[in-house]
């Protein structure tokens, strides 16, 4: 999300307009809410992963009337969760006996839209940490298996 805020506020820069990066977020978001699903697919990779780092992101299954903001916004949510998925999968999870996901940091806590596709997701009741930097997610997991 970072990234594509940072992409269009250097285009509105490019076309001379000054919007703030906050008001961006909370206008790509605002529009994202009001599209249930998109068949706009993103791979959200673009600065590749540990794993993968020739990995880069992609963008696919464009058409006129998937070109919107909320559109982009929801498809690029969908491809964080669709990321993580691929590295942890749901089933995996279920097979390990886990029972819920506890969900931390700036990004969830700020981004309704990244919260419904975390959701969507998994199929185990989501919790949220409030105020919680996503390095408590990983202390709380490594505490549990210790």
């Amino acid at each position: 999300m970072a990234t594509l805020v940072g992409m269009l506020s250097g285009w509105m820069n490019e076309l001379e307009l000054e919007v703030s990066d906050s008001c961006l977020y909370e206008k790509l978001i605002r529009c994202a809410l009001g599209v249930d699903s998109s068949d706009l697919r993103v791979s959200p990779t673009i600065l590749g992963e540990r794993h993968d780092p020739l990995s880069l992101g992609q963008v696919s299954n464009i058409h006129p009337s998937n070109l919107s903001l909320g559109h982009m916004t929801r498809a690029v949510c969908r491809g964080v969760l669709d990321n993580i998925t691929s590295m942890m999968h749901p089933v995996f999870l279920l097979e390990a006996g886990v029972q819920r996901i506890k969900g931390s940091g700036s990004a969830l806590s700020r981004n309704a839209v990244l919260r419904q596709e975390a959701e969507r997701a998994f199929p185990l009741p989501v919790e949220y940490g409030q105020d919680v930097d996503s390095a408590v997610g990983v202390a709380i997991v490594l505490h549990d298996r210790m």
